[in-house]
């Protein structure tokens, strides 16, 4: 597939490394001189240096033959300009990243079309989302929704009081349980495992459930009997993910509390927002901490524009008595520390982003992938083609690659989780666990040719 991806920022270096690692023909736009020279000293791809709105410069990348177009420049204005010319030149898909809320619900309302864009893509709001449902799953560190929200991956730091701990994989019968859940992989001292049954579950593992909307509540009880509903949050930053954040819970907790530094900006988002109190203040002061009752409050979400203000406030926020820390981090150099030091979650914007746009370009069969934080490990959605090999026997029958392991499958009526006995059939959704270097042969079996 040839790919042209204009700007080289975190989204488009890390999208270009995943696309040429599957031999995909890449073209990477930027106008930066000295960012292009780097992303070409450390990307097989073809760098061009030059204004990404320039049709001379896509005439360069061949634009006109392009089968996906990703316009990921810091400039929401070059991106639309970007996809514009790449419908006029012929290209086939083209996606945007817009950071402006506003100008994507214009969009939105008058159709993506009219600027030749086939999906529109918001860091920040997908970042919001992401937090949500970290909130409404006390105790969860990742998550991720599949089949319209219908099957559900949650990530757990295991303790030594869990209940999960020191049991077996193959301790957890169907009958004992009628409420459905899976382990489908077990991250211990950065090691990936693809549980099987005689796999013992140990203290300070990190698992990762699959299971049925409905079966969450009971399984949160079950991991974790102390954790509840939080009653009182903190929100440290009104960016853009921060006041969407306080939007999408607000009316659903008793008491939401929004920190930010800038004045005009607290201003600005204290007319925004309705049943949320504003702080003017920094979130890295005790004073102001303790001018919020931190020691009552049982979120503390840090969404500033500053990833180290966020790690410092986070950690102050836990020691001054916040029960759960959620931070968000732009660079990628931030994710492994969640680990090493006392955080409960972190939620990476291109992260995420890189993630929603990955689906489409990965292509046949695919239509949602999650890459999980430790590990080469990914969560993927399949739809099974008419005729694949994967329709054609039950799943003991069929030989899948190493390091994957079915989880569980969507019919449009019920969802069943993975058994051998279990046969998939075309148009299901079927999530599947692997190392990176399985995808390939999965689509094989997911698909009716063999995939290239």
């Amino acid at each position: 597939m040839r790919v042209i991806i204009v700007g080289a920022g975190r989204i488009g270096k890390n999208l270009a490394k995943s696309l040429v690692q599957e031999n995909n023909e890449v073209y990477l736009v930027e106008k930066d001189e000295q960012v292009a020279r780097k992303s070409a000293e450390r990307l097989d791809a073809k760098v061009i240096v030059g204004n990404g709105a320039d049709p001379k410069v896509l005439k360069k990348a061949h634009m006109s033959e392009a089968e996906l177009v990703l316009a990921v420049s810091p400039s929401d204005e070059v991106n639309l300009v970007v996809c514009f010319l790449a419908g006029l030149f012929g290209a086939q898909r083209c996606i945007a990243r817009v950071r402006n809320t506003s100008l994507s619900e214009t969009l939105a309302q008058f159709g993506y079309d009219r600027f030749h864009i086939n999906e529109l893509i918001n860091p920040e709001l997908v970042a919001a989302q992401a937090i949500r449902k970290l909130v409404e799953t006390p105790g969860a560190s990742e998550v991720a929704d599949f089949a319209d929200g219908k099957i559900l991956l949650r990530a757990f730091n295991i303790s030594e009081t869990s209940p999960l701990c020191g049991a077996k994989i193959g301790d957890f019968r169907e009958e004992d349980f009628p409420w459905p859940f899976l382990i489908v992989s077990v991250v211990r001292n950065k090691a990936v495992i693809i549980p099987k049954g005689d796999t013992a579950i140990e203290a300070n593992d990190r698992v990762y459930v699959l299971l049925p909307a409905p079966s969450l509540g009971e399984f949160l009880t079950f991991v974790n009997p102390e954790a509840k509903p939080p009653k009182k949050i903190v929100i440290y930053g009104a960016t853009i993910t921060g006041t969407h954040t306080a939007q999408l819970l607000a009316g659903k907790t008793e008491d939401i509390l929004l920190i930010e530094e800038d004045e005009d900006v607290a201003k600005s988002a204290a007319g925004q927002l309705e049943g949320v109190r504003i702080i003017n203040g920094s979130a890295s002061e005790k004073d102001i901490l303790t001018e919020c009752g931190i020691e009552a409050t049982d979120v503390f979400i840090a969404t500033s524009k500053d990833d180290h203000a966020n790690l410092v406030s986070s950690m102050l926020a836990k020691k001054m008595g916040a029960k759960t820390t959620i931070i968000m981090a732009q660079h990628e150099d931030y994710m492994p520390l969640v680990s090493a030091l006392d955080i409960d979650a972190i939620i990476s914007p291109h992260y995420l982003a890189g993630e929603k746009i990955l689906h489409l370009v990965r292509g046949k069969g695919i239509s949602a992938v999650t890459k999980l934080l430790e590990g080469e490990t990914e969560a993927l959605e399949f739809i099974p083609e008419e005729g694949s090999p994967v329709t054609k026997g039950s799943l003991k029958t069929i030989h899948f690659p190493k390091n994957s392991i079915i989880g569980a499958v969507y019919s449009g009526q019920e969802v069943i989780l993975a058994r051998g006995d279990v046969q998939i059939k075309a148009g299901e959704r079927v999530i599947v666990f692997c190392q990176e270097t399985a995808v390939k042969k999965l689509q094989q079996l997911f698909t009716r040719k063999k995939y290239f």
